[in-house]
């Protein structure tokens, strides 16, 4: 299986479904170069979060991604992404519901729908989103705050992915079982491009 013939791979769903897990377990795995979550650095400095910083996190992620890329293209490795934009996508829309019809929603979602455009393009494609279940354990991180609408989210995150046209996978149980999840998707889908 040639790196160079591999989607970028991007994990994403609710909070607390294992994603940095098995994004850790991916780039460990296929001699990856990993791009963390930018939101958990960002919530450490700010300590709250309002409208005003979804630009902010979705570009440091967005900054965060292409360094990760230029050193992935670089030694000809794979990208392995601990959320993208999806997420800041869908937990805006949650969170600050009562300033959709704003003037700073309004620059929230002309920013990102110009991302979005760009995410369906070359060098940003193809990318495999690794959606994860919420049957993984719940941990309160101090960050988190909806372990019941988990199942919600995950809705949200499919119909947002669906809605982006991109190439998407479910992934559920253990470490070892998404892990393998994913394995098999790539060798099925990805070997013979």
């Amino acid at each position: 299986m040639a790196v160079s013939r591999l989607p970028r791979l991007v994990l994403t769903g609710p909070e607390s479904t294992g994603k940095t897990t098995l994004a850790k377990a991916l780039a460990e795995h296929l001699d990856g170069v990993l791009v963390p979550e930018y939101l958990r650095d960002y919530f450490q400095v700010e300590g709250s979060l309002t409208l005003e910083d979804a630009i902010p996190i979705a570009q440091g992620q967005w900054v965060n991604e292409e360094r990760g890329a230029e050193q992935a293209s670089e030694q000809n490795r794979l990208l392995v992404c601990d959320t993208d934009l999806v997420s800041s996508l869908v937990y805006s829309c949650h969170y600050y519901e009562d300033e959709i019809n704003t003037p700073l929603w309004a620059l929230w979602e002309q920013w990102s729908e110009r991302h979005k455009k760009r995410l369906a393009k070359p060098p940003y494609t193809p990318r495999l989103y690794i959606l994860c279940d919420v049957d993984w354990p719940w941990v309160d991180d101090g960050q988190r705050d909806a372990p019941d609408l988990r199942g919600l989210f995950l809705k949200r995150f499919k119909t947002e992915l669906e809605a982006m046209g991109h190439d998407f996978i479910c992934v559920s149980g253990s470490l070892d079982e998404r892990l393998s999840s994913v394995l098999a998707h790539l060798v099925r889908h990805h070997a013979n491009r």
